[in-house]
């Protein structure tokens, strides 16, 4: 279930980063019958940020999936407690990498990202 999860906020994202930059690229830079700042808050602001929610919430459900695969991948595999071992080193990296995610990057980017306010 959090695989498929990951796999459509994924695809969601980036399909909507892929027409939003083909709205871009069609827009008309020689006539600017609207401008472009319009042209961006009516027909691109609202899918670039569900695009960028999306990710936003992906990336810590991908960590979930990768630390999951560990236990999958090697649950039983190996003579001895080795596969513990392992299974428990990729869990602590995927932690340790949502837990800078979520408290450094996302934290200081995604409200300015959003919202444009620099608090």
């Amino acid at each position: 279930c959090c695989s498929s999860l990951v796999v459509c906020l994924m695809l969601i994202s980036m399909l909507n980063a892929t027409f939003i930059l083909v709205a871009i690229l069609r827009y008309d830079t020689v006539k600017r019958e609207v401008p472009f700042s319009r042209f961006w808050t009516t027909r691109c602001e609202d899918d670039w940020r569900f695009a960028l929610r999306a990710f936003a919430l992906g990336v810590p459900l991908f960590m979930v999936v990768l630390a999951q695969i560990g236990w999958v991948s090697f649950w039983r595999k190996m003579d001895g407690p080795e596969w513990i071992y392992a299974s428990s080193c990729i869990s602590v990296i995927s932690v340790f990498t949502v837990v800078i995610y979520l408290t450094h990057i996302e934290r200081k980017w995604k409200d300015w990202l959003l919202f444009g306010n620099t608090s």
